[in-house]
């Protein structure tokens, strides 16, 4: 994974920030996208042979990314 550079992304999906653990064993990610559905399916083309991708929507009023003003993820 670190391999992927970001700006070569499609131009829909947008990741928002990424941390992962110490161990690399686990990363969690936000990423804006038109639907889980298309981000997991890009998720599991990239590197569905080295991670399993649990892709799942979250709420735009519970979401706060900073530096993003009020501009919440979709996905």
């Amino acid at each position: 994974m670190r391999t992927v550079d970001v700006d070569s992304l499609p131009a829909d999906l947008e990741l928002l920030t990424t941390g992962t653990a110490q161990g690399v064993d686990r990363a969690i990610c936000l990423w804006r996208a038109p639907s889980v559905a298309q981000l997991q399916a890009f998720l599991d083309e990239l590197a569905g042979r080295f991670a399993v991708n649990d892709c799942f929507a979250v709420s735009d009023e519970f979401t706060i990314v900073s530096g993003q003003g009020t501009r919440a993820a979709t996905v």
